[in-house]
């Protein structure tokens, strides 16, 4: 039996100095702290997307809010049960 789980990637955009902060939101039952420190080390976007691909990641939706300077990308991953 297969089961989805899914995350919220979260990238904020800092104009000074000009780099990114990355987190990620594994909901209320935190499937793993490996990602976070792992995400530290990225500083563009699209590498966190495709470090999270190679991890069994699949981009569903994303969502930018200018006045945040902030994207959110939903992200989806199928494990068996």
């Amino acid at each position: 039996m297969t089961q989805d789980i899914y995350c919220i990637l979260i990238i904020t955009r800092q104009i000074l100095p000009r780099k990114f902060v990355i987190a990620i939101d594994l909901g209320q039952h935190n499937l793993s702290t490996t990602y976070p420190d792992a995400l530290k080390d990225y500083t563009s976007e699209v590498d966190s997307i495709n470090y999270m691909s190679s991890q069994g990641w699949d981009l569903v939706s994303s969502y930018c809010n200018q006045n945040l300077l902030e994207t959110r990308h939903m992200l989806r991953k199928r494990t068996t049960l």
